[in-house]
């Protein structure tokens, strides 16, 4: 053989060696770094005794790590695998917010106007409410009456009895004077959403989202209705564990009651943030914090939990029933992006919020989250 093809064999060899012990040790860094995100995440699941969860990583969007560890059934020791689905109560908040958003840019509508302009029908809602702008409903900075102040949760027969209850129920601040988490909000925010999509708001987004995302598991109910491979949730109720009830009626459906699995979540997530509901631009101002009276920005964007941490990193997302949370972590002007969904079904001990929980797991992926 001539010998500057041999040698040309050799060079070739040695560079494809050397690129293949690149690449493993790229693979063994991302592998160091997971097996501690791992052991971070057992760690707290033994000092806060989580009964189980399912966790995720995306970074720049991109799925990189994803574990299933502890008990789905407590009282049957069933595993939990990452096919199981979750009660993610507040968490449904965010695919309300997408799809209103997306309807209101198809409407040629916008969230300053207000309650009377999108329901001019609905003469059973006081004077007071429909005066509510829909961005200070998505901001829980209306102050109209919230229903979980007057022990209506969840779950009400109808519309009609959480109206009829706190029509006459003054309101908690003056609009745009503070955030405070408001149910009753989001019960207009479904009004608003069938008004705008002509239909009823489960099968709105079974259409439109469900079945266009292939989200076959994913379905609206709470823990009276029987969900195949859904998660018995968990709280402490003095010093005894028992059944968690996250029992939700379908009035309520836009802020709670959505039962899913990490696999669908992340579907949904990363539709979210390729700009596939409505684009990256139109996300800016809906992760942005709604600046209060006050002239200082609130806790909260249009729809989403939202803040800046410090360091330029902001943070938005949502949680659910206080044992499960998403959020998304970014930095201004930079393309880098961390997402850490963390699902439980609840914990004895919850000395470390899932909050804490989940920055800590993004600490690692980017530093100065928990600075």
């Amino acid at each position: 053989m001539n010998k500057y093809i041999t040698n040309g064999i050799i060079l070739m060899s040695a560079a494809m060696l050397c690129l293949s012990c690149q690449q493993n040790a790229v693979t063994k860094d991302e592998e160091s770094i997971y097996d501690k995100t791992d052991a971070y995440v057992l760690d707290m699941m033994d000092s806060l005794d989580i009964i189980g969860l399912n966790y995720c990583v995306l970074i720049d969007g991109k799925l990189m790590h994803k574990k299933a560890f502890g008990l789905a059934n407590y009282e049957h020791e069933v595993p939990m695998t990452q096919d199981h689905l979750f009660a993610v109560a507040s968490m449904s908040k965010l695919f309300s917010s997408m799809a209103l958003h997306k309807l209101l840019k198809d409407n040629n509508r916008n969230v300053n106007e207000t309650v009377s302009e999108f329901l001019p029908e609905r003469k059973d809602l006081p004077v007071s409410w429909t005066a509510s702008s829909l961005k200070s409903l998505l901001s829980h900075s209306s102050g109209i009456p919230d229903q979980i102040d007057y022990q209506i949760y969840l779950a009400p027969d109808s519309e009609d009895v959480v109206i009829e209850a706190l029509q006459n129920k003054p309101f908690s601040s003056a609009p745009g004077e503070t955030n405070k988490y408001n149910a009753t909000g989001f019960l207009l925010i479904r009004m608003i959403i069938e008004e705008l999509a002509g239909q009823d708001f489960e099968s709105y987004m079974q259409e439109n989202y469900f079945d266009q995302l292939n989200l076959s598991k994913a379905n609206y109910g709470g823990f009276k209705k029987v969900v195949p491979h859904r998660v018995k949730s968990y709280r402490m109720v003095g010093e005894h564990l028992e059944m968690f009830p996250l029992n939700y009626s379908s009035p309520m459906y836009a802020a709670a009651g959505l039962n899913i699995n990490m696999e669908e979540l992340v579907v949904w997530t990363q539709a979210v943030l390729d700009g596939k509901i409505i684009s990256k631009e139109e996300l800016t101002p809906i992760w942005k914090p709604v600046v209060l009276n006050n002239g200082k920005p609130g806790y909260f964007g249009l729809g989403w939990h939202t803040y800046e941490l410090g360091n330029g990193i902001s943070m938005t997302g949502h949680g659910g029933a206080g044992i499960s949370v998403i959020r998304h972590y970014y930095k201004e002007n930079s393309k880098e992006t961390v997402t850490v969904i963390l699902l439980t079904n609840g914990a004895r001990n919850w000395l470390k919020s899932p909050d804490d929980v989940n920055m800590g797991i993004a600490n690692f992926f980017m530093p100065g989250v928990l600075d």
